[in-house]
């Protein structure tokens, strides 16, 4: 075999490793990441055995690991290769986190996709000058009009709109960018041969025409979910410098994608509201983050000032070295002074279920039919006592987290400040544990 045959059968091992690691049932996306930080790549797995793969990923999660994963994982690779190239076979390139053309933003996120679904020309993103500009489905026309001004205005300076294809804001700035011919990055919830709304198709394709791409985590065999709207959000925010969120509602959807991006450190900009329809309900998400201050407000005459924000952003984020970043360091995390966190709120509307459908039987897949998992291991019920001392416990840290303050006096309110501060009481309480 040549070397560049070599290179090849590497590079498609690799792939397919990241593939079987990000698709596997009974591996979450955080288990997941883990052991792609421990085993970073295909041959580092294969030379253990499988009694020490067993040990490895029980010590690395915490917990047993599937059995297949330990014992069976020849088999795995072999069928995440065969789904790999029905992917390939639909114009779908499958990119994974260790190809060079993998996004450098997104990479940089504490919880990247091991793998990206791509349909069109991912060279859009490499230059990683993309700015998120995003808003509500219910959007006034005047609303959709400055979504589409500032698409094109930022195609007209280089830089590539990434949005969700959804009806309203979305729809507007991917026409935008078109119209100016320029490509754009559709983000979507669901797999690529699904595209939502429906309606939207013609644009899709448009998108693809005109040098763009699809984007998705999800592989074609997934079922789509409701609650994919909100994973796929930070995605958008993830692979840009900065997130515009022209229209939205406080509890809006677009709010998640608000919060993504405070969490990874992007710019969050937000045209001025139009002075006759500021008082409408599209508009009181914006309105509280300028009146907040957590997002930079602009409007016609300042978007000079814009490009200087993001070119300076971009420079800052790109001098991020990857190696503090969560694949190969999963405890960094990302903390920005202005970012707020709110309750869950609702995600985007769509014909979804309302969680993934789960199965009794433990079994894991990996874009083909269900491999049983052997270790028949029966779970004990916890008993009445045991689940009303866990209810106690989870009582008491609420209320410990709600009265727990940073060093400078302000409330825990982003996630990492509360992971920080969790991290803390548990060394706390080993080193107690361990002196008794």
């Amino acid at each position: 075999m040549s070397t560049l045959a070599t290179q090849r059968h590497t590079d498609d091992l690799q792939t397919a490793y990241s593939y079987l690691l990000s698709h596997l049932s009974n591996l979450g996306e955080r288990s997941a990441l883990k052991l792609k930080k421990r085993f970073p790549t295909h041959q580092s797995w294969l030379q253990l055995s499988p009694s020490e793969r067993q040990e490895a990923t029980k010590t690395t999660l915490g917990s047993d690991p599937p059995t297949v994963i330990t014992t069976n994982f020849d088999a795995l690779i072999e069928r995440a290769l065969t789904d790999i190239r029905n992917h390939e076979r639909e114009g779908i390139q499958i990119v994974s986190i260790d190809d060079t053309g993998y996004p450098k933003l997104l990479r940089l996120i504490d919880d990247p996709p091991l793998v990206l679904f791509v349909k069109g020309a991912i060279d859009a993103l490499s230059a990683n000058s993309n700015v998120a500009v995003v808003g509500t489905r219910d959007a006034t026309s005047a609303g959709e009009r400055v979504a589409f001004k500032i698409a094109k205005w930022l195609g007209e300076h280089t830089w590539c709109v990434v949005s969700g294809l959804a009806k309203g804001i979305d729809t507007a700035a991917h026409k935008g960018t078109l119209d100016g011919k320029f490509p754009t990055a559709a983000v979507m919830a669901t797999p690529l041969n699904k595209i939502y709304p429906k309606e939207n198709r013609k644009l899709a394709d448009e998108i693809l025409e005109h040098g763009g791409c699809w984007i998705s985590e999800f592989p074609l065999w997934k079922k789509p979910y409701r609650s994919a709207f909100v994973q796929r959000d930070r995605i958008q925010s993830g692979l840009s410098v900065a997130v515009i969120p022209v229209q939205t509602d406080i509890e809006g959807g677009t709010m998640h994608t608000v919060r993504f991006a405070e969490q990874q450190h992007r710019l969050l900009l937000c045209p001025r509201p139009i002075q006759p329809e500021q008082s409408l309900r599209q508009y009181a998400g914006i309105r509280q983050l300028i009146e907040s201050e957590r997002a930079v407000p602009f409007s016609g005459e300042e978007y000079g000032r814009v490009l200087e924000f993001l070119r300076d952003r971009r420079a800052k984020l790109l001098d991020t070295p990857l190696d503090n970043k969560p694949i190969i360091n999963l405890s960094g995390v990302v903390l920005f002074s202005g970012a707020g966190v709110a309750t869950e709120q609702k995600s985007g509307e769509g014909p979804m279920q309302t969680n993934p459908p789960r199965n009794n039987r433990r079994r894991l897949q990996a874009g083909f039919p269900f491999i049983e998992d052997g270790s028949n291991k029966k779970r004990r019920k916890p008993s009445a006592k045991q689940m009303e001392l866990q209810v106690k416990v989870l009582e008491e840290l609420r209320d410990e987290i709600l009265e727990a303050k940073r060093p400078d006096g302000a409330r825990l309110l982003d996630p990492a400040d509360v992971k920080r501060w969790l991290e803390e009481k548990i060394k706390i309480l080993r080193a107690k544990t361990d002196k008794s």
